[in-house]
């Protein structure tokens, strides 16, 4: 009675190898993939160099804060630049739905950086994402 060898079951160090193996390729492939600085870390460092800049005396804009918006503006652009790359450099849903989210964002933060009248802008904003969102799902697909 002869088993067939690919129903044996294989050693334990063999399948720590190969698991250790495919995490190590899906670290790389993340890695490869932004091949930039971590925005994270950066982001931290730049908040941390604000304040204790503040805490020596110097004068930040009153609604400095709402500078943060641009962190989501950031990752969404990213995220739109990685979606065309993915989709072999062509404008897909998934690119248009970032750029949009990315748009937004931006206009957010700008909005109450210059202390733009809300009560006259947010419309505007349901305008852009609803665009957004059909953009994402009814965009032609290649």
């Amino acid at each position: 009675m002869s088993q067939d060898p690919d129903l044996t079951p294989e050693p334990a160090d063999d399948r720590r190898t190969g698991r250790r193996a495919e995490r190590e390729a899906r670290r790389e492939a993340r890695r490869s993939r932004w091949g930039g600085a971590p925005v994270g870390a950066i982001v931290l460092i730049l908040i941390g160099a604000l304040l204790l800049a503040e805490n020596f005396g110097l004068k930040l804009p009153e609604r400095w804060w709402a500078l943060f918006l641009l962190i989501p503006a950031t990752g969404a652009l990213v995220a739109a630049i990685r979606h065309y790359r993915d989709d072999g450099n062509t404008v897909s849903g998934e690119v248009i739905g970032s750029l949009v989210s990315a748009a937004i964002f931006l206009a957010l933060g700008l909005a109450f950086f210059f202390g733009f009248a809300w009560g006259n802008f947010w419309p505007a904003l349901l305008i852009a994402i609803g665009l957004g969102i059909l953009a994402r799902d009814y965009w032609p697909r290649r």
